[in-house]
């Protein structure tokens, strides 16, 4: 039997990993990841501030040394998502477990992901859709996915 395709549908805060059947036009999950840091307010996460400061010169002036610039907290939790969802995709992909992949996730997300991926699975991927469809369950994502694989044969 041949592997089958899978769909990664995702967004900030969740991402689902299906195995598309579409012959008979449905969906087996096969993961589900959550990621409660993307639902966290921006105080809570903490924010890595960067900075500048004054120094006297020697001519009585001042001068300032920059720093790094401030790092959103929410960026790097996004980044670190994506690197998790990414290296199960590229594991499946070496594994075999799965013929091609289709990328839905939210904007931000996509850019992410489609950055992380590996060799092998940039050459699996089939398609990839900015669209937040995490909020859709049972006929209506199901219909939209199948969509999708039917688009990207």
């Amino acid at each position: 039997m041949q592997a089958p395709l899978w769909a990664l549908v995702a967004n900030a805060s969740r991402a689902r990993v299906f195995a598309v059947d579409q012959a008979a036009g449905r969906l087996d999950e096969i993961a589900d990841f959550i990621h409660p840091a993307a639902r966290m307010a921006g105080a809570t996460l903490g924010d890595e501030r960067g900075g500048h400061t004054e120094r006297a010169t020697a001519d009585g002036g001042s001068g300032g040394a920059a720093f790094e610039p401030r790092t959103d907290r929410r960026h790097k939790e996004l980044a670190a998502f994506a690197r998790q969802l990414s290296d199960f995709v590229g594991d499946a992909v070496a594994q075999r477990r799965c013929t091609g992949v289709l990328l839905i996730a939210s904007d931000a997300l996509l850019g992410q992901l489609r950055a992380q991926l590996d060799d092998a699975a940039r050459r699996a991927l089939r398609a990839s859709e900015a669209l937040d469809l995490g909020w859709l369950d049972g006929p209506d994502l199901t219909r939209r996915v199948l969509d999708l694989a039917r688009a990207n044969r």
